[in-house]
């Protein structure tokens, strides 16, 4: 199998996980914690909507600079 091969079925399986996630999330409970040490509720919703963007930038990107010298630009 190749690697795109790979991802790309990784990102189907992904994208199911994440809209089961989506709609567990009780309409305007944004702001609740599952637990009291962990983030809001809204926050994680929208860390699992941007994971296939992760995926994306990793295949788009030859390297990764956490900290770059001229800063960070959204669609890079």
């Amino acid at each position: 199998m190749k690697l795109t091969e790979f991802l790309l079925a990784e990102l189907d399986r992904e994208v199911e996980r994440s809209r089961r996630a989506f709609e567990q999330v009780p309409e305007g409970k944004y702001d609740w914690k599952p637990h009291e040490k962990s983030m809001i509720l809204g926050y994680l919703a929208n860390m699992v909507a941007t994971i296939p963007l992760w995926i994306a930038m990793e295949i788009n990107q030859h390297e990764l600079d956490i900290a770059p010298s001229d800063g960070w630009r959204a669609g890079e």
